[in-house]
Parts: C-alpha cells; structure tokens; sequence
C-alpha cells in the first residue's frame, strides 16, 4: 500500500552516524520492568521490543539500561538491564539479533547513576554534585495521580571526584559492552534530575572544583563521558546523547544554556541529539498532555537552527503533526513513547495510510502511574502491553496490593489519608 504523499517525510531513510535507519521513528527509551533479577533481557523483554519492530518503528532505543554498578544498586525501577557486567552479552544479543531480523536499529541508552532519584535499598546513600535533595512538587505528578505535599527525596551526599572519574570510566566501557551484545549505537543520558544532568545545572551543582562553578566545568562530567565512549568505540560507532533541553526553574538551564550544551557535545564528536523537555520538579512537561506541545515552546526549532547533527524530538503523537515538523525541518526523527505502548503498529499504520485505525494513548499516564509505585507499566488502550510473551500470574495478594495502590494514588480523598498516616508507597 503506497504511503500517503503528506506522511512520506515519516518514512524516508536517514543515517545517524555510519548506521542508516529505514524511517524517522523512534520508540523511545522507557524502563518497562520486564529484566530477569540478575538484570538480562527475558523473552518478554525480547516480545514488547519485537512487537514494535515488527510494528515498523525504525529504531528502538532500550531504556531501562544501567552502565555502572552503582546504577543497577540503586536503580528505583526493577526488572533493568545491565551493561556493566560481560555476563549479560549472551542475552543482550538475543534481543538484538531478534529486532534486527525484522530490519529495525537498535541502540542501549546507558544510565550512569540515577543521582538524587536514586533508591537507598541497595545499601547506598544517592549521590548528587551537591548536597542538595530533590523535591518534586504535589502538581508536577501526572494528573491522573495524587501526590499530597508532593515528594522530598532522601537527602543525597556530594559525590566525590574519584567516584565521579570511576563513573565516567564505567560508563564509557558499557558501551563497549554494548557494541559486543550488536547493538548499533548508544543514546547517553542527560535529561531529567539524574546525576549527569545534575552536574549541568547551577541550581543543582553548587561545587567549587573542576566540576563545578562555570559552564565549561559543569559540563565536564558529560564531555568526559562522550569522549572517553567515543576514544573507547572508535570514530564510526554511533552515539547520541538524550538531552535536556530547557528545566523551565529559576536559576535552572535556559533552552540557550542547553544550546550551548548541545553546540559542544556536537564538538565532541556525537551523531544526533534526543531532546527532553523538564526535570522531575516540573515532569508534566515531559510527559504532555497537549499533542507537539515542545514545538510550541520553540526549543526543537532553536536547537535544529543552530546545530548540523540531527535532532530528535519527542510528544508529537499524531502521525500528520509528526511529518510537518520533519518537512518544516524543525525536526530530522520523531520519538515516540506512551503512543508505542498503546499501538505498536502506529508506524505500519500510519505508512499504509490508516491513521484512522491508530490506538491513540489518551495521555491519561496509567502506566507511569504504575512505574512510579513499584509495578510492571501497562496500558488501559492496549492490555497486551506488558504481556507480549503471554500472560503472568499474579497471586491474590499481588492483585488485591496492586489495586489498593493504584485506587490510593489515584484518589485523592484516599492519597490524603496515606499521607496523613504515613502509608504512602514509594
């Protein structure tokens, strides 16, 4: 079936570095809880990602990946991946020769260290550039969700600069890692409040060393990273960096702040740019409930202006807004997320011209809803995600828990009785 004249920019061919993608979407980088205890991919980690290459997604970048040791101790979600350790190879390339087969990219997006966010029930305090501890407002939830007072992390402790050199090296040699289990690239991550985006803001990053006070400094952990990946991987191996592209705080990194991020990883030898919009103070914004609402803000079209690597841009939904931000060249891919959980055949569809018979997310964020509490995200449009391989049991307990859980967070009259007895769940 030919596709659509007006969505023919969604399906043209594009390289990121040496790696020619077959189309311009992306499925995103999301932690979907579904790794085995030692952290491998399982055959259902291997079915949710195959189902969305089989869907037509060009690329799949795999969240959910940790690149030190200390990332995989104190990571908040369950079920990760590990690409710290060589053991997980032989399990990481089944699920990249099963997505290959179906003529679909895939790249690892390392996580360093999940900073201030960072859970102590691995033994560790969080980390931070500085003693400062993450607050997340009552309204920065998702709507769906009720959060009274909103949510003071656990008071981080200033990471010191060997750690933060050991990070650097770790992170570096996951790539390495990544590149032995076949993956065609890696997407570093700077986004959100985790530790490396930390260290590039002053509203976080109070220090007085080489990683801190100026700019040039802030950015050095970042820099230090991309450059020790890339003198790891060669020249011609992929890497792109997920990166914050406006906090919207006071004192927090402006879209020209960010620009200027952006101007010196492109420097530093990256081969795209995915951007993310907010921090865990303001998350509403990363998770949108209005369709395009980051081209609205500008900051696609200010980094697109500026930069000759490719950009990447998230929350544009609608196949039809999607292709006009890629032919206006505000955007070179499209990255999509909650709208992949809903219909992984959203790029078949759209190519063969059946938008109308598209599974819209309707943003209402159930599945984050049940991220953030501690269970396997699944999605009210589509009860097959989560359950590609087949259905899991829960016992009675489990399913009375969940439902418990997810009627107090959901129910503001009952949120604010936890709250007031202290029962809240993390």
């Amino acid at each position: 079936m030919e596709t659509p004249s007006h969505l023919a920019p969604l399906f043209q061919p594009i390289k990121l570095g040496s790696v020619e993608i077959k189309n311009r979407i992306v499925l995103s980088p999301m932690a979907v809880e579904d790794g085995s205890p030692e952290g491998y991919p399982t055959e259902q980690t291997i079915a949710f990602n195959v189902a969305r290459a089989k869907g037509g997604v060009g690329l799949i970048v795999l969240g959910g990946c940790v690149s030190t040791r200390r990332a995989w101790k104190e990571s908040p979600y369950g079920g990760g991946y590990r690409l710290d350790i060589e053991e997980a190879v032989p399990a990481l390339r089944r699920l990249v020769d099963a997505v290959h087969t179906h003529d679909t990219k895939i790249f690892a997006e390392p996580m360093t260290s999940f900073g201030r966010l960072g859970s102590s029930r691995g033994g560790l305090q969080p980390i931070a550039p500085s003693v400062i501890p993450l607050v997340i407002p009552e309204d920065s939830f998702p709507e769906i969700m009720a959060v009274p007072g909103g949510r003071t992390m656990q008071m981080p402790r200033e990471v010191t600069v060997p750690e933060i050199v050991a990070l650097e090296d770790e992170t570096a040699m996951s790539a390495v890692i990544a590149r032995q289990a076949g993956f065609d690239g890696v997407e570093i991550g700077a986004h959100m409040s985790y530790l490396v985006t930390s260290f590039l803001s002053q509203r976080s990053n109070k220090r007085t060393d080489d990683y801190g006070g100026s700019p040039e400094n802030r950015m050095r952990f970042l820099l230090n990273i991309v450059k020790k990946t890339r003198e790891l991987v060669g020249d011609h191996y992929p890497m792109g960096v997920k990166l914050i592209c406006n906090e919207h705080l006071d004192d927090g990194l402006s879209i020209q702040d960010c620009l200027e991020i952006g101007l010196a990883l492109e420097r530093a030898g990256v081969d795209y740019l995915s951007l993310s919009d907010g921090t865990y103070e303001n998350q509403r914004l990363s998770v949108p409930s209005e369709d395009g609402a980051l081209l609205k803000h500008g900051e696609p079209q200010a980094f697109r202006q500026e930069l000759r690597v490719p950009i990447v841009v998230p929350s544009i939904h609608d196949p039809y807004r999607a292709a006009d931000a890629l032919a206006a060249g505000h955007a070179d891919m499209i990255s999509l997320g909650r709208p992949l959980l809903a219909d992984p055949e959203w790029p078949n569809k759209a190519r063969e011209g059946r938008v109308d018979e598209i599974r819209c997310c309707d943003r209402d964020n159930y599945c984050i809803v049940r991220l953030m509490t501690g269970m396997r995200p699944h999605c009210k449009i589509n009860p097959e995600m989560g359950r590609e391989s087949g259905p899991y049991p829960l016992s009675l307990r489990q399913k009375v828990r969940e439902r418990a859980i997810l009627a107090g967070v959901t129910t503001p009259s009952l949120a604010r009785l936890a709250h007031a007895l202290h029962l809240e769940p993390h």
